[in-house]
């Protein structure tokens, strides 16, 4: 069974799971530091990358909120 999402919702829930990964590597990133000042070196690095990986995801759910975005509005001139 497929739930069907008009175009114009499409977008926005891409462009509400791109801001909540955003928040997500924000979180991971401020952790990372604050495990580097408490001198825990290895789980300050890998929250530090998860952070990334999760910073890399939200730019690319955006890129691609953006694309879904174009597409809705050309379909409505067309």
């Amino acid at each position: 069974m497929r739930i069907q999402i008009s175009e114009s919702l499409r977008w926005l829930l891409y462009l509400a799971i791109s801001l909540s990964l955003l928040a997500l590597s924000i979180l991971f990133i401020t952790w990372g530091i604050s495990y580097m000042e408490k001198g825990l070196v290895a789980t300050s690095l890998l929250s530090v990358l998860a952070g990334f990986t999760l910073l890399s995801a939200s730019l690319y759910s955006l890129r691609l909120s953006a694309y879904v975005y174009a597409a809705s509005k050309e379909e409505r001139r067309a």
